[in-house]
């Protein structure tokens, strides 16, 4: 009896032992400066976040864009023009949110327009305008997208760094070294 306990007791150990799984967990942290300079991407930088989404068909995308700056080297902008590339093919432009980093003391929304072509390029202009500073100092949030699904796939959003420009109060430009792209999954 106390065999077959045992035998029990074992068989129920290995059951319950290989049972468990340990996931690797993958942090994103659209900000985190670290994690982008081991992966490639140097600051100051542009990065959508999250970096990778699967949504289904009738779900709205929603994906951040965020400027990021060593805590040591961060420099002053008051201006930006981004250009976004995304795959029109099989989502749709629905809106466009301006961020928290560029809102004023007042918390009242930016100059802030954008252009696009109808296709799959979209140009944001913003400009912070305020009553007591200057211009922004900081890493943070500039824009949100929302997009629709038009059809199931798999692409990315990505900036056209060729494209972006960020300015200071004075009009010298702000050197921007790195972008991460988003990838998008439509089921």
């Amino acid at each position: 009896m106390r065999l077959l306990y045992g035998l029990v007791f074992i068989l129920f150990f290995m059951l319950i032992w290989n049972s468990c799984t340990i996931y690797d967990k993958e942090f994103d942290n659209p900000v985190d400066y670290k994690a982008n300079e081991e992966k490639g991407i140097r600051t100051p930088s542009l990065v959508f976040y999250p970096k990778n989404q699967m949504v289904n068909l009738g779900d709205s995308i929603l994906i951040g864009s965020h400027i990021v700056f060593k805590g040591d080297s961060v420099e002053s902008f008051s201006g930006i023009q981004m250009r976004i590339n995304f795959p029109n093919n099989f989502m749709e432009l629905d809106t466009i949110i301006p961020g928290q980093l560029i809102t004023d003391s007042l918390q009242s929304v930016p100059l802030f327009v954008y252009t696009y072509d109808n296709e799959n390029i979209l140009d944001i202009y913003a400009y912070f305008l305020d009553t007591v500073r200057l211009d922004v100092n900081e890493t943070g949030h500039l824009a949100d997208l929302v997009f629709k699904p038009l059809g199931s796939g798999y692409d990315s959003i990505y900036y056209d760094l060729n494209e972006c420009t960020f300015l200071n109060y004075q009009d010298s430009l702000v050197n921007i070294n790195g972008t991460r792209s988003a990838e998008i999954i439509i089921r």
